[in-house]
Order: C-alpha cells, then sequence, then structure tokens
C-alpha cells in the first residue's frame, strides 16, 4: 500500500459517494474499527472493487433518501496500519488505496479496494464473500468455481500471449540468420550463379514452412481472442491495451484548449480513431473509449 493522499477538504468523487448512499460499490463505517475483513473481500471479489468510507454515517436527508453523513474517524498512522494490515492477512493479499479527507473539519478516510486480478479472495478464516447491493453474502459453489476458472483462464491467456510474441520474434531471428548465413556462404565460396539459384530454392522452401508457421500462430492468436470476446470473459491483455488508448486519448484532449472548450460546451463533435491503434479493439470498443475519455475530461473541467 502507498503512503495515503490527504485532502483538506472532500474531493468531488467522494461527495458524489456520499450523495448515492450505500450500494455494491459503496459502504459507510462509522470508525476504522468497523472495517473487517468480509468487507475487504466482499469487494475484491466483486467485478469492479468498491470504496469503503470510514468516519461515515448513513442518514436519511430531506428528501427520505439515505445518504452519508461524515461524523469524522480516527485517521492516524496506526488506524491506517490497522486496516492494511487486514487487507494483508486476506488470501491472497488485497490491494487497497487509502485517502485521508476532510482533514480542516473533519477528518475521515476513503478505501478503495481495487479490482482484482488474483481473485477469489478469502478472509483469514478461509470465508469466501462477495458485494449483493448494499450487503456482502457468502459466495456459492458455483460462482466460487466460475470465478477460479476465470483466474485460471487469464493465467493461460497472459502465457498464451507471451509465447506467441515470443515465438514470433524467434522465426523473425531464424528467418534473418538463414537468409544472412546462406548469402555469406555463396560470398566466401564463391558459388556459381546457378549453384546460387539452388540455394535460393532451398532458402525460399525453408522460409515457406517459417512464414506458414508464424502465420498459424497469428491464427491461434486471433481465435484466442474471438473465444475471449464471445464468452465475456476477463482478459488482461484487452484490459491492458484498452486503459492504454484510454490515457492516451485523454492526454490529446487535456492538451488541446479548444478540445477542451467544445467538451466544456456540450457540442458535438468529430473525432477519428486510428483503427491501427490496438489489434486487441474493434470499433464499438473504441468509440466507447471515445465516449468514455470526453466524460473524464468533462469532469475534470467542471
Amino acid at each position: 500500500m502507498a503512503t495515503p493522499k490527504r485532502s483538506k477538504e472532500i474531493s468531488a468523487h467522494t461527495t458524489n459517494l456520499l450523495r448515492e448512499g450505500e450500494s455494491a460499490r459503496v459502504d459507510y463505517k462509522r470508525a476504522v474499527e468497523g472495517i473487517s475483513t468480509d468487507d475487504l473481500v466482499a469487494f475484491a471479489n466483486s467485478e469492479g472493487g468498491g470504496i469503503i468510507l470510514a468516519g461515515v454515517d448513513e442518514r436519511v436527508d430531506h428528501g427520505g433518501v439515505q445518504v452519508g453523513f461524515v461524523v469524522g474517524c480516527e485517521v492516524s498512522d496506526a488506524a491506517i496500519l490497522q486496516i492494511a494490515n487486514k487487507a494483508l492477512s486476506c488470501f491472497p493479499p488485497v490491494a487497497i488505496e487509502v485517502y485521508v479527507e476532510n482533514i480542516v473539519e473533519t477528518p475521515f478516510l476513503r478505501i478503495d479496494v481495487l479490482p482484482s486480478p488474483t481473485r477469489p479472495h478469502c478472509t483469514p478464516k478461509g470465508v469466501y464473500c462477495r458485494r449483493d447491493g448494499s450487503r456482502n453474502r457468502p459466495l456459492h459453489p458455483s460462482e466460487l468455481l466460475r470465478i477460479f476458472l476465470e483466474s485460471e483462464s487469464r493465467a493461460f491467456s497472459e502465457r498464451f500471449e507471451s509465447a506467441a510474441n515470443r515465438i514470433t520474434k524467434d522465426l523473425t531471428a531464424l528467418e534473418a540468420r538463414l537468409d544472412g548465413t546462406i548469402s555469406a556462404m555463396g560470398d566466401q565460396l564463391g558459388w556459381a550463379e546457378h549453384k546460387l539459384g539452388d540455394t535460393d530454392s532451398t532458402l525460399d522452401t525453408i522460409l515457406a514452412y517459417v512464414h506458414r508457421l508464424n502465420s498459424e500462430t497469428n491464427d491461434l492468436t486471433t481465435r484466442i481472442r474471438a473465444m475471449f470476446r464471445q464468452d465475456k470473459r476477463h482478459d488482461p491483455i484487452y484490459e491492458r491495451e484498452r486503459k492504454k488508448v484510454l490515457d492516451q486519448m485523454v492526454d490529446k484532449f487535456v492538451q488541446d484548449e479548444q478540445m477542451q472548450k467544445i467538451i466544456k460546451e456540450g457540442k458535438s463533435f468529430e473525432c477519428r480513431v486510428d483503427r491501427n491503434t490496438s489489434e486487441e479493439l474493434n470499433k464499438d470498443d473504441l468509440e466507447c473509449i471515445v465516449r468514455e475519455a470526453v466524460k473524464i475530461v468533462a469532469d475534470q473541467t467542471e
């Protein structure tokens, strides 16, 4: 866990969390002691992770809606270490980020439980649970099995992608070495022109096998990608490429003052994205990323 980030006031993100009340992604705790390993594991086992606000109570506003009300809690290093130790005691350990907010008036903590690539997690007592609405519930054996299978498929995908890339690089290097070696042999031995023709024919045959193997490797990679999309499985390679393109898009908009003005005024605009940006992303993915980038930039300019 990194050093907690501190803010004198309540951030805009946390303000929205207080307004929406407890939900599948948000939980309120009056004190640090109220945070349990069950809470951390439940969010870590959920698709998008979750957020715990310590030092916040749930109350009814004037409209009769349940919202979060800041009452404050201990924000010392000892209190934060207590939370970190609970996260580390889970198996495997749960990744969290801690924020100290509203330091000037009534300090409280925001604990972000990050989406986990190492699901499923369990408590030190071996309890597997996940977030369901505004409560935690035990995982059904069928759900637990599905999460285990998804975890294994992610590991397989990463190993396969790495192996496929390594094979492609090795084949390319082999092709270059064969070409260079046979050319050097011809130069050193002073072969006759008709002999070189025989050598070229042999080289062409070898390279044909190399190209075929390379093509079959690429085809297998494509089939694996299609399988992940069809079954809607979590694909870490896809998520990595999507985040990279999203970050690039946001940076591009932020650096363009004219684009920021258009986004702030809510005007429509035409954005052309290079389809060759990533083999992992299709047209629909890129259009979704553009919309998400626009929303992020719009939120930052408010």
